[in-house]
């Protein structure tokens, strides 16, 4: 599901996901933010409105601005809306949250493929160090 680009945010939400929507929104909001696709004071969706372009009930798209909020990500106010807060520095904390929970979805992928642990562990070596390499699985001399 995802929300239409001309609504200013374009989020989408796997139902079959194990992640919970709101999370799913929470985090493609803040990648927004911490990209600069969303600058400072970028009027978000009303919660309705979002929740029915997702098909989902407003609590879930309300919890996911409330973590958005806590956070430090947005600013709501009523009859204003929610916007974009100013940039501030990712809090260490949420730096390893989300590092961990992406190295958690690759080594879920890298066993589902099949892959072992020593070849995933190189591919991540190679992105961090900017090698583009040719995709395919070839064995280390």
């Amino acid at each position: 599901m995802t929300a239409p680009a001309d609504g200013g945010v374009g989020v989408s939400v796997d139902p079959s996901s194990p992640t919970p929507p709101y999370e799913q929104i929470r985090t493609q909001i803040a990648t927004m933010i911490e990209a600069g696709t969303l600058p400072e004071g970028t009027q978000l969706p009303p919660i309705r409105q979002l929740a029915a372009d997702l098909g989902l009930a407003a609590n879930t798209v309300a919890r996911a601005y409330r973590e958005l909020e806590a956070g430090g990500w947005v600013v709501s106010r009523v009859r204003h809306g929610t916007t974009v807060a100013p940039r501030r520095r990712i809090p260490e904390a949420d730096i390893r949250r989300r590092l961990h929970e992406a190295a958690r979805g690759y080594a879920a992928l890298a066993r589902q493929l099949g892959v072992e642990p020593d070849e995933a562990v190189q591919a991540v070596r190679s992105a961090l160090h900017g090698e583009g390499g040719a995709p395919g699985r070839e064995q280390p001399s």
